[in-house]
């Protein structure tokens, strides 16, 4: 099945990618408020990279599903302004990290060609965000002061952490959970279901 079709989107489609991305921005408000808090207390930025890996959700869940250009960055974007109405603590951050890292994913689906959509593709889908999230993280986000003065082994354990959680919650999770769902019979009429059999596209 040839995926990410010139062709328009469908109403169907877009309201797909809107509920998806609600949801995505549902998990993103529990992540920044909950998770991210007790990661940083235990771990500091390091255990911060370490569940960064949700935050990308937004790009690979809908992009999987819908099997559309656009959708991995239209997805994450949206997902960023739902959490950003949740009273995110990361606040205007997230007009940079939503369509900043949908885009990243979306250059590995590109890359694919959108024909694609193996684990190996999930996976690098859920790690090339970790380009536009760290150096940003960094350089202007005020929630880790010292990064810049890190030694340099620290700044490597970080990136590690969050290329290894983008490429398992990212990409792997969201793969297997979907698939779940598609063997379960609950994602019928969607791309995903209508793709040429789950172990085809394992590769």
């Amino acid at each position: 099945m040839k995926s990410g079709r010139a062709r328009g989107w469908t109403v169907r489609e877009v309201v797909g990618l809107a509920a998806l991305s609600v949801v995505s921005g549902l998990v993103f408000a529990v992540w920044s408020h909950l998770v991210a808090p007790v990661a940083f207390g235990v771990a500091g930025h390091l255990g911060v990279g370490a569940i960064y890996g949700m935050w990308y959700i937004g790009a690979t869940l809908p992009a999987y599903v819908l099997r559309r250009r656009w959708a991995a960055f239209l997805g994450e974007t949206i997902g960023a302004i739902v959490e950003l109405l949740l009273v995110s603590p990361y606040s205007v951050l997230l007009y940079y990290y939503g369509p900043a890292q949908g885009i990243m994913s979306e250059a590995a689906f590109a890359l694919r060609r959108y024909r694609r959509w193996g684990y190996g593709t999930m996976v690098l889908a859920g790690a090339l965000p970790v380009i536009a999230s760290y150096p940003f993280d960094c350089l202007v986000s005020p929630f880790y002061p010292t990064c810049r003065l890190y030694p340099p082994e620290l700044h490597v354990a970080i990136v590690a952490a969050m290329v290894l959680s983008g490429a398992l919650l990212g990409g792997v999770l969201i793969k297997a959970v979907v698939d779940a769902l598609v063997s379960a019979g609950r994602l019928r009429g969607w791309p995903v279901a209508q793709a040429e059999g789950l172990q085809g596209e394992a590769r």
